[in-house]
Protein backbone atom coordinates (compact mmCIF):
# COMPACT_ATOMS: atom_id res chain seq x y z
CA UNK A 1 0.00 0.00 0.00
CA UNK A 2 1.56 2.74 -0.76
CA UNK A 3 2.15 5.71 1.83
CA UNK A 4 -0.83 8.59 2.85
CA UNK A 5 1.76 11.11 2.18
CA UNK A 6 1.19 10.45 -1.39
CA UNK A 7 -2.41 12.24 -0.82
CA UNK A 8 -2.33 15.65 -0.59
CA UNK A 9 -0.18 15.30 -4.24
CA UNK A 10 -3.06 14.35 -5.20
CA UNK A 11 -5.21 16.94 -4.11
CA UNK A 12 -2.85 19.73 -5.39
CA UNK A 13 -3.14 17.81 -8.67
CA UNK A 14 -6.80 18.21 -8.98
CA UNK A 15 -6.54 21.55 -9.21
CA UNK A 16 -3.93 21.97 -11.41
CA UNK A 17 -5.92 21.25 -14.30
CA UNK A 18 -6.46 24.04 -17.41
CA UNK A 19 -8.55 26.73 -16.79
CA UNK A 20 -9.69 26.46 -19.94
CA UNK A 21 -11.33 23.41 -18.57
CA UNK A 22 -15.15 24.12 -17.48
CA UNK A 23 -14.83 21.87 -14.49
CA UNK A 24 -13.12 18.87 -12.99
CA UNK A 25 -14.88 15.51 -12.82
CA UNK A 26 -14.72 13.82 -9.67
CA UNK A 27 -12.87 10.56 -10.64
CA UNK A 28 -12.35 7.62 -7.72
CA UNK A 29 -10.25 8.20 -5.26
CA UNK A 30 -8.13 4.54 -4.47
CA UNK A 31 -5.64 5.38 -2.47
CA UNK A 32 -7.32 7.23 0.37
CA UNK A 33 -6.06 5.91 3.70
CA UNK A 34 -7.52 8.83 5.66
CA UNK A 35 -10.00 11.51 5.37
CA UNK A 36 -7.75 13.53 8.03
CA UNK A 37 -4.71 13.85 5.85
CA UNK A 38 -7.02 15.41 3.19
CA UNK A 39 -8.67 18.25 5.90
CA UNK A 40 -4.82 18.43 6.96
CA UNK A 41 -3.63 19.55 3.58
CA UNK A 42 -6.50 21.27 1.78
CA UNK A 43 -6.88 23.39 5.04
CA UNK A 44 -3.17 24.06 5.06
CA UNK A 45 -3.35 25.53 1.24
CA UNK A 46 -6.33 27.62 1.93
CA UNK A 47 -4.77 29.17 4.69
CA UNK A 48 -1.97 30.54 3.08
CA UNK A 49 -4.16 31.57 0.06
CA UNK A 50 -6.57 33.68 2.67
CA UNK A 51 -2.74 34.95 4.46
CA UNK A 52 -0.96 36.29 1.03
CA UNK A 53 -3.26 36.67 -1.42
CA UNK A 54 -6.89 36.85 -0.95
CA UNK A 55 -6.68 40.58 -0.11
CA UNK A 56 -4.71 41.52 -3.44
CA UNK A 57 -6.98 39.42 -5.36
CA UNK A 58 -10.32 41.39 -3.93
CA UNK A 59 -8.52 44.63 -4.06
CA UNK A 60 -9.38 45.78 -7.52
CA UNK A 61 -13.84 45.45 -6.31
CA UNK A 62 -13.14 48.58 -5.03
CA UNK A 63 -13.06 51.11 -7.26
CA UNK A 64 -15.83 53.35 -8.03
CA UNK A 65 -17.82 50.79 -9.62
CA UNK A 66 -16.74 48.16 -7.27
CA UNK A 67 -17.89 50.55 -4.11
CA UNK A 68 -21.15 51.35 -6.10
CA UNK A 69 -21.71 47.72 -6.49
CA UNK A 70 -21.01 46.58 -3.20
CA UNK A 71 -23.09 49.25 -1.36
CA UNK A 72 -26.37 47.71 -3.46
CA UNK A 73 -25.42 44.03 -3.26
CA UNK A 74 -23.40 43.84 0.01
CA UNK A 75 -25.99 41.78 1.97
CA UNK A 76 -26.37 39.45 -0.62
CA UNK A 77 -25.17 35.66 1.13
CA UNK A 78 -26.14 32.11 1.77
CA UNK A 79 -24.51 30.27 4.84
CA UNK A 80 -25.08 26.36 5.72
CA UNK A 81 -23.77 24.32 8.59
CA UNK A 82 -24.00 20.60 9.23
CA UNK A 83 -24.89 18.67 12.38
CA UNK A 84 -22.16 17.68 14.54
CA UNK A 85 -21.38 13.85 13.70
CA UNK A 86 -23.13 14.01 10.57
CA UNK A 87 -21.54 12.92 7.27
CA UNK A 88 -21.54 15.99 5.13
CA UNK A 89 -21.71 13.39 1.38
CA UNK A 90 -19.43 15.04 0.11
CA UNK A 91 -19.10 12.55 -2.87
CA UNK A 92 -22.54 12.89 -3.80
CA UNK A 93 -22.88 16.49 -3.42
CA UNK A 94 -19.51 16.88 -5.52
CA UNK A 95 -20.92 14.43 -8.38
CA UNK A 96 -24.11 17.19 -8.07
CA UNK A 97 -22.08 20.15 -8.62
CA UNK A 98 -20.07 19.32 -11.61
CA UNK A 99 -23.30 18.75 -13.67
CA UNK A 100 -24.62 22.01 -12.44
CA UNK A 101 -21.25 23.15 -13.27
CA UNK A 102 -21.45 21.58 -16.75
CA UNK A 103 -24.58 22.93 -17.24
CA UNK A 104 -24.04 26.22 -15.80
CA UNK A 105 -21.75 27.27 -18.73
CA UNK A 106 -20.29 30.26 -16.46
CA UNK A 107 -16.55 30.71 -16.50
CA UNK A 108 -14.90 29.37 -13.22
CA UNK A 109 -11.81 29.46 -11.13
CA UNK A 110 -10.13 27.65 -8.22
CA UNK A 111 -10.50 30.47 -5.74
CA UNK A 112 -10.52 34.40 -5.58
CA UNK A 113 -6.54 34.07 -5.15
CA UNK A 114 -5.74 31.31 -7.81
CA UNK A 115 -7.25 32.57 -11.48
CA UNK A 116 -4.27 30.25 -13.28
CA UNK A 117 -6.61 27.08 -11.89
CA UNK A 118 -9.98 25.70 -12.80
CA UNK A 119 -12.43 24.55 -10.04
CA UNK A 120 -12.36 21.93 -8.08
CA UNK A 121 -15.36 19.04 -7.80
CA UNK A 122 -13.25 16.12 -5.68
CA UNK A 123 -15.28 13.72 -3.79
CA UNK A 124 -13.51 15.08 -0.69
CA UNK A 125 -13.44 18.84 -1.25
CA UNK A 126 -15.04 21.04 -3.90
CA UNK A 127 -13.79 24.96 -4.39
CA UNK A 128 -14.47 27.33 -7.14
CA UNK A 129 -15.92 30.93 -7.61
CA UNK A 130 -16.37 33.08 -10.79
CA UNK A 131 -13.65 33.80 -13.42
CA UNK A 132 -12.79 37.71 -14.08
CA UNK A 133 -15.73 38.49 -11.20
CA UNK A 134 -15.50 36.24 -8.50
CA UNK A 135 -16.46 37.08 -4.57
CA UNK A 136 -16.60 34.82 -1.48
CA UNK A 137 -14.87 31.54 -2.62
CA UNK A 138 -17.56 28.61 -2.32
CA UNK A 139 -16.08 25.66 -0.60
CA UNK A 140 -17.39 22.36 0.87
CA UNK A 141 -17.65 20.75 3.31
CA UNK A 142 -17.20 23.19 6.35
CA UNK A 143 -14.99 21.74 8.37
CA UNK A 144 -12.68 22.20 5.10
CA UNK A 145 -13.91 25.61 4.17
CA UNK A 146 -11.64 28.75 4.39
CA UNK A 147 -14.45 30.70 5.77
CA UNK A 148 -15.43 28.47 8.42
CA UNK A 149 -16.67 29.61 12.07
CA UNK A 150 -17.17 27.35 14.80
CA UNK A 151 -20.23 28.05 16.71
CA UNK A 152 -22.69 26.28 19.71
CA UNK A 153 -21.47 22.59 20.49
CA UNK A 154 -19.08 22.75 17.33
CA UNK A 155 -21.12 23.23 14.91
CA UNK A 156 -19.87 24.48 12.07
CA UNK A 157 -21.26 27.59 9.83
CA UNK A 158 -20.04 28.80 6.61
CA UNK A 159 -21.10 31.72 4.77
CA UNK A 160 -20.58 32.66 0.83
CA UNK A 161 -20.98 36.02 0.15
CA UNK A 162 -21.66 36.50 -3.91
CA UNK A 163 -23.09 39.73 -4.66
CA UNK A 164 -25.39 38.17 -7.09
CA UNK A 165 -22.59 37.60 -9.07
CA UNK A 166 -23.11 35.13 -12.04
CA UNK A 167 -21.45 32.46 -10.07
CA UNK A 168 -24.06 32.67 -7.87
CA UNK A 169 -26.20 30.61 -9.88
CA UNK A 170 -24.24 27.63 -9.41
CA UNK A 171 -23.74 28.31 -6.04
CA UNK A 172 -27.54 28.78 -5.12
CA UNK A 173 -28.20 25.30 -7.07
CA UNK A 174 -25.60 24.03 -4.99
CA UNK A 175 -27.16 24.48 -2.05
CA UNK A 176 -30.37 23.02 -3.55
CA UNK A 177 -28.33 20.14 -3.67
CA UNK A 178 -26.88 19.99 -0.53
CA UNK A 179 -30.19 20.36 1.23
CA UNK A 180 -31.61 17.68 -0.84
CA UNK A 181 -28.97 15.41 0.32
CA UNK A 182 -29.05 16.36 3.90
CA UNK A 183 -32.70 17.46 4.98
CA UNK A 184 -32.89 17.55 8.36
CA UNK A 185 -29.38 16.97 8.81
CA UNK A 186 -28.40 20.56 7.62
CA UNK A 187 -28.84 24.09 8.10
CA UNK A 188 -29.13 26.26 4.59
CA UNK A 189 -30.13 29.72 4.49
CA UNK A 190 -30.34 32.81 2.06
CA UNK A 191 -30.80 36.49 2.41
CA UNK A 192 -32.45 36.28 -1.14
CA UNK A 193 -35.93 34.93 -0.99
CA UNK A 194 -37.42 32.55 -3.43
CA UNK A 195 -39.35 34.18 -5.65
CA UNK A 196 -36.65 37.05 -5.80
CA UNK A 197 -35.10 37.34 -9.16
CA UNK A 198 -31.68 35.81 -7.48
CA UNK A 199 -32.90 32.36 -7.01
CA UNK A 200 -35.15 31.87 -10.37
CA UNK A 201 -31.86 30.97 -12.50
CA UNK A 202 -30.83 28.61 -9.77
CA UNK A 203 -34.63 27.14 -10.01
CA UNK A 204 -34.19 26.67 -13.28
CA UNK A 205 -30.74 25.16 -13.79
CA UNK A 206 -31.59 22.51 -10.42
CA UNK A 207 -35.00 21.74 -11.84
CA UNK A 208 -32.68 21.20 -15.76
CA UNK A 209 -30.15 19.10 -14.19
CA UNK A 210 -32.31 16.68 -12.11
CA UNK A 211 -35.80 16.89 -13.50
CA UNK A 212 -37.18 14.21 -11.16
CA UNK A 213 -36.52 15.57 -8.02
CA UNK A 214 -38.18 18.02 -6.14
CA UNK A 215 -37.20 21.48 -5.33
CA UNK A 216 -35.96 21.60 -2.11
CA UNK A 217 -36.66 24.53 0.58
CA UNK A 218 -34.33 26.19 2.53
CA UNK A 219 -35.23 26.84 6.47
CA UNK A 220 -35.23 30.73 6.72
CA UNK A 221 -37.66 31.20 3.51
CA UNK A 222 -41.53 31.19 4.15
CA UNK A 223 -43.48 28.62 4.07
CA UNK A 224 -43.89 26.05 1.20
CA UNK A 225 -46.66 27.28 -1.10
CA UNK A 226 -49.41 24.97 -2.11
CA UNK A 227 -48.45 22.48 -5.14
CA UNK A 228 -50.59 23.91 -8.90
CA UNK A 229 -53.27 21.22 -9.65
Amino acid sequence: MESPSRLPQDVEGATSRSTEVTHNLIEPDREVDSLRETAEAVGKMLHAQAMHNIEMANRRYFGEVGKERSRRTMIYSHDWSIAKGHSPQTPLIAQDAALLAENCSVPLQFTAADPQHGPMFHQHFISFNGRGDSCDDFQYPPHLAANREVGLFGRIHCKCKTECRDYDTLVSAILLSIKHHLGSKCSVRSTGQPDGAGWTAAFELYARTFPERELPWLDNWPERPPQNG
